[in-house]
């Protein structure tokens, strides 16, 4: 059976994404109240999972079962991607494969696949690069499979090499087992296979042990081989030996000071996400950048969604992306919120307009602001907010007066026909 590596994002619809080890594409898809054994069943005919991906950490609990059921190593992300982030992934790579994705969940599930594709692609490539090297007859798929449980590449091609001292079993015919024989038989394959996952999970526990110390490890390393290269340069004899140890030991200093080099460039772009949210801050706090918490639908869970992500409180100003969908609950649900100003990007619903204006809480296109998106978060320029809100209530008034302009005139109307 072909690998896979399935990304997952539960919820009332439930959105999966299916890719190969290569990173090709298997199946892109969503449903509502999409039961798991239904979706467990779809998933296992396509193949055989060995990495279950979500796009938060810690992992929700139905994306653990799924990994579980299906015997799976779960990957979550190291550092939590953002909405913005997740939406350049997954378009890019639809672009790329002509896929076509209808909605966040979809998009969701499939930037969790390409973060583990990605997380493990490096390795995925040494795998295909030693079996080539040393031509060794087995399938690359089961190599990496092994290797992303644990194992080292070198042990993993040994493992599926077959063992030529062991002779083919003489099949004879027996005769049909009685249904206590079929029991017991089944009772011994459960067992196998318990201690076949006892045997699993501790290599896991044993590799997750390994990965902790691989930084500390990795310092010691630096300094022991500095050291043992002193010791080599100053042997006089065994020449070749000496300049061929030296040599190895340089290449590993020098990958280790890959390593070190990766690091400190990944902390230099922290600092540069760093001193712009710091930026971002000091702007905030002169009130020249307002935060808009963003909603992304304006539905129940919707905004479920966004009181738990952004924690909305009274005096906040919220961003509507897709407004659709809003009626007056949802409106009155985000008014008793408090929040401030409500910037949407689509059309609204007229009861929803009615429920938020009853409350006091203006209502901005989108296109009448200046909005800039950092670090995954809209935010809008106090000035360019604050001339949105002017024209606005300009707007209203003016609305007023044509009413009551209206009303006086079928009034006149009225007394006019009634007569002196």
């Amino acid at each position: 059976m072909r690998k896979l590596i399935t990304g997952v994002d539960p919820g009332i619809t439930c959105g999966v994404a299916i890719l190969t080890l290569d990173g090709s594409p298997v199946f892109v898809g969503s449903k509502r109240d999409w039961a798991p054994h239904d979706l467990l069943q779809v998933v296992l005919d396509l193949g055989e999972t060995i990495i279950v991906a979500g796009d938060v950490s810690p992992a929700p609990e139905l994306v653990e079962k799924f990994s579980k059921h299906l015997n799976a190593v779960l990957f979550t992300p190291p550092l939590p991607v953002s909405t913005s982030e997740k939406q350049h992934l997954a378009r890019t790579y639809a672009v790329q494969h002509e896929l076509e994705l209808t909605n966040a969940h979809e998009v969701d599930a499939l930037a969790a696949a390409i973060k583990a594709y990605q997380h493990y692609k490096n390795k995925f490539e040494q795998v295909e690069a030693h079996v080539k090297e040393v031509n060794a007859q087995v399938p690359v798929d089961e190599v990496k499979a092994l290797v992303v449980r644990g194992h080292s590449i070198k042990k993993a091609i040994r493992s599926l090499l077959p063992k030529p001292e062991e002779a083919e079993p003489l099949i004879t015919a027996e005769p049909k087992t009685s249904q206590e024989e079929r029991l017991r038989i089944l009772v011994e394959e459960l067992k196998a296979k318990v201690f076949h996952e006892r045997q699993t999970a501790e290599r896991l526990r044993a590799s997750n042990k390994d990965l902790r110390r691989q930084i500390e490890e990795l310092r010691q390393e630096i300094s022991r081989l500095q050291q043992k290269i002193d010791e080599v340069k100053s042997e006089k004899t065994l020449e070749i030996q000496r300049e061929r140890e030296h040599q190895r030991l340089q290449d590993e200093i020098n990958l280790l000071k890959e390593r070190f080099s990766s690091s400190l460039f990944q902390l230099d772009e922290y600092k540069q996400r760093f001193d712009a949210l710091k930026r971002v801050r000091e702007l905030e706090s002169k009130g020249e950048l307002i935060l808009l918490k963003p909603i992304e639908a304006f539905t129940k869970e919707g905004l479920e969604k966004a009181f738990q992500l952004y924690e909305i409180k009274p005096k906040d100003s919220v961003m509507l992306l897709n407004a659709s969908g809003g009626g007056a609950t949802t409106a009155e649900a985000l008014a008793k919120r408090g929040v401030k100003i409500v910037v949407t990007c689509t059309s609204m619903a007229h009861h929803a307009q009615e429920a938020f204006l009853k409350h006091g809480i203006p209502i901005v296109f989108a296109d009448k602001v200046e909005i800039e998106w950092i670090e995954g978060y809209p935010y809008a320029k106090a000035s360019s907010l604050k001339k949105a809100l002017e024209n606005l209530r300009k707007e209203e008034t003016t609305e007023t007066l044509k009413q009551l302009e209206t009303i006086v005139k079928e009034y006149r109307e009225e007394r006019k026909d009634k007569g002196p």
